[in-house]
This record gives structure tokens, sequence and C-alpha cells, in this order.
């Protein structure tokens, strides 16, 4: 073999390994490109459809609140509300607690209860005292404002949720039943010659807050307060109103399939 037969023979296998070389590295980036676009691809539409699942539910207390609103206002006997929990968890509990003090009344007028549903990231829909919220921890936003009259004359609506605490969880639908239990006219201060106060203790007491507070600084009858023992103390004063009513209804709520 000449020498140039051998330079020839030796550019062939630089080519070869060339075109090896480069076929691999294609190969690679084509394969990474999709594992990538696989992967970020599917995150996203795991979070599209657990931010889906969720609008879902806030849906479904927007119908929850108009629901309760007519066993309130209308003394409709029942009602009930399909939420398809997802994988989710609905809860019926009895730790939040509404009590008005007048000295109109023989004592203090009290209601209890949410319905929470627990969904991803620690997210929670709450319907509470005729509000309804999205929260995470303990920070959130007010989706549906309560029933609230602010004017001569003061109508506040307070909620009750009562039966035992329950829950629900897994992938299907849920039917939440509401009977009437309790509808009254628990104050009618005509008189008004002394402030009503609201103590609030809830785990959405600081959106709480941030509602009434927003009420204070546009009307005269309501001031804050978070110093004491509830979580937030609403005065509504009486000074700045001729009529204070509270609606009180108290709601059994019940889980069926």
């Amino acid at each position: 073999m000449s020498l140039r037969d051998a330079v020839a023979g030796l550019g062939s296998d630089d080519r070869g390994v060339s075109e090896t070389v480069g076929f691999v590295l294609v190969f690679a980036l084509i394969t990474s490109t999709i594992a990538v676009t696989f992967t970020v691809g599917l995150g996203g539409l795991e979070d599209a459809q657990l931010a889906e699942r969720d609008n879902n539910v806030e849906r479904a207390f927007d119908v929850l609140q108009d629901n309760l609103d007519d066993v309130s206002r209308d003394g409709v006997p029942s009602r009930a509300t399909e939420i398809q929990l997802g994988g989710g968890e609905l809860v019926l509990e009895q730790e939040s607690t509404f009590r008005l003090n007048h000295t109109a009344t023989p004592g203090t007028v009290v209601e209890t209860g949410s319905l929470t549903y627990r969904g991803a990231g620690g997210t929670r829909i709450v319907y509470e005292n005729g509000a309804v919220f999205r929260m995470r921890g303990d920070n959130g936003v007010m989706l549906n404002e309560p029933n609230l009259l602010l004017g001569d004359t003061v109508v506040y609506s307070l909620y009750g949720l009562g039966g035992p605490a329950q829950s629900e969880s897994g992938d299907r639908t849920v039917l939440v039943i509401g009977q009437l239990d309790t509808r009254e006219a628990a104050l009618d201060d005509r008189a008004a010659t002394d402030n009503v106060t609201l103590a609030i203790n809830s785990s959405q007491a600081t959106v709480w807050e941030r509602y009434y507070s927003e009420l204070a600084a546009e009307h005269d009858h309501v001031s804050v307060s978070t110093a004491g023992g509830p979580d937030l103390t609403v005065t509504f004063d009486a000074d700045h109103y001729e009529r204070f009513v509270v609606h009180r209804t108290e709601t059994r709520i019940d889980f069926s399939d």
C-alpha cells in the first residue's frame, strides 16, 4: 500500500467516525427534546386539570350559596347541590363560631359550621356564614359576599350549618342536602339604643377582617378590632342606625350519593 492510499484510508475512517458521532448527537438531542416536551407538557396538563377541578368546585359552591339563600330567605324546606370531588375532600366542620351580642336579647345569638372542600396544593373552597372563600393557609379571597344591608336599618343574616361532623373524598359526586331547621328573627331592635357586636372565630378570619374593614371605611355603622379573645370583633354603632334586625337560619347538612 502506498503512502497516498494509507492517508486516504485514514481520512475515510475519520469521516466515518464523524458521521457516527454526528448521528449520536442528533439522536440524543431529539430524544432529550421529546423527553423535556413530554415532562413539561404533562406537568402543565396536570396543573390545568387541577385548576379546572377547583374552578368547577367554586361554581358548585356558588350554586350552594344560592340554594342555602333560598332556604334562609324564602323558607324553602330543603335544597340539594351536587359537588364533584375530583379526588378532593369535602368536610362539614363545627369549628367556626359567629356570636352576636346585644342587650335586647336574653343571651348571645350563636351559629357555627362551615363546609370546606380541600383540593390540590392546600387550596380550600369554603362556605361559611353565607359567604364563599378560596383559601390557601390563612390567606385567601372572598368569592361571594354574605347578605348584609347597611343603612338606616341594618339587616344582618346569620347562617349556621348543623349536623354531625362528616367528610367525603374520592372521585365521585356528592349530593349536599340542606334542610331547614331554624329560621327566625333573632333580634329586632327598633330603639337602636345599644351597639351590636359580632365576635368571629374562624380559619377565614383574615378575609373576614378585610371584608369588614372595607365596610368600615365606607360606613360609620361598622368598626373592627382584632384585640381580645375572638379572632375578630365587629361592632355596629347604634348612633348610626335606627333599627337592627338579625335573621338567623340554621340548616342541617347531610351528604348523599
